[in-house]
């Protein structure tokens, strides 16, 4: 299904925002051509308006933070053009991933991290300043860090969050909060989100499995219990005030979806949005 017509299903089943995942764009066109990337990011422009939905949230490339070789340098250069089409489409903020490196998770190597992370994120701000783009760092599962021989993956835990993103004390950096990822790691909803408070600037509302290499990205509501405690999400987020946008991270749950159901499956996606918007919009 091309792009256009999946944004006007989204818009016909009620959305009113959508997520850019840049990091599915990343061969597309050659982004240091600023003709040829202006006018990849003016082709959506144009099918959000005609649908009558707006670019509300995105999720940047997959990149490596501390690599030398080529191959690195161009992943975290996709961070920038990233940026640059962000502020293309109007959209705020950008998540992008938090990076971990084997070591014994001891004093030394956190603070190690912290050091690399904070130099990478702060390298972007001259970016985000000029395209009005903010960075929204994610919490991710351990079970990442388990596969580069580490214990827990860094910033995966609201107080490491914050501690980074206080670090660099920019306000265009802030956080994004994974439920499928807190869950993983065992982590209180409501005590992670109110812990975050205002740092808080984008969420990825998923459904997955507890203690597993799963990270599922479907529905919330369909996994068998226990699974995410979506009555702390909602709390946490009802305490903060969390301003929006209400944002799925789903697209496992719709990949295999045939056209003649896609209606109808967006109409549930919204039902789920709306119910859970609904919680915690009660006072």
């Amino acid at each position: 299904m091309s792009e256009p017509v999946l944004i006007a299903a989204l818009a016909k089943a009620g959305f009113d925002g959508i997520d850019l995942p840049f990091y599915m764009h990343v061969d597309e066109v050659d982004w240091s051509d600023d003709k040829a990337a202006g006018a990849w990011a003016e082709k959506r422009v144009g099918w959000a308006a005609k649908a009558g939905v707006q670019w509300v949230q995105a999720h940047g490339p997959f990149f490596d933070m501390f690599g030398e070789d080529e191959a690195a340098q161009r992943s975290r250069e996709m961070c920038r053009h990233g940026i640059r089409a962000c502020g293309r489409l109007g959209i705020p903020w950008m998540v992008l991933h938090p990076e971990t490196t084997a070591g014994p998770y001891d004093a030394d190597h956190r603070a190690a991290m912290m050091t690399g992370n904070t130099d990478f994120f702060r390298s972007l701000l001259d970016d985000c300043e000029k395209h009005k783009v903010g960075i929204a760092i994610e919490n991710i599962f351990d079970h990442a860090a388990h596969q580069r021989d580490c214990p827990h993956y860094f910033a995966s835990r609201p107080e490491e969050q914050c501690a980074l993103i206080d670090g660099l004390n920019h306000p265009l950096i802030g956080a994004c909060w994974d439920t499928g990822h807190a869950h993983m790691n065992e982590l209180d909803q409501r005590a992670g989100i109110v812990t975050l408070g205002e740092r808080l600037k984008a969420i990825h509302i998923q459904e997955t499995r507890s203690g597993e290499d799963r990270d599922d990205h479907v529905l919330p509501f369909s996994i068998s219990n226990p699974g995410v405690d979506w009555e702390g999400v909602v709390a946490g987020l009802r305490e903060i005030n969390f301003p929006g946008p209400f944002t799925f991270e789903v697209h496992s749950a719709l990949q295999r979806v045939p056209a003649e159901l896609l209606d109808s499956a967006l109409a549930y996606n919204m039902a789920v949005g709306r119910y859970l918007v609904g919680k915690i919009s009660k006072p």
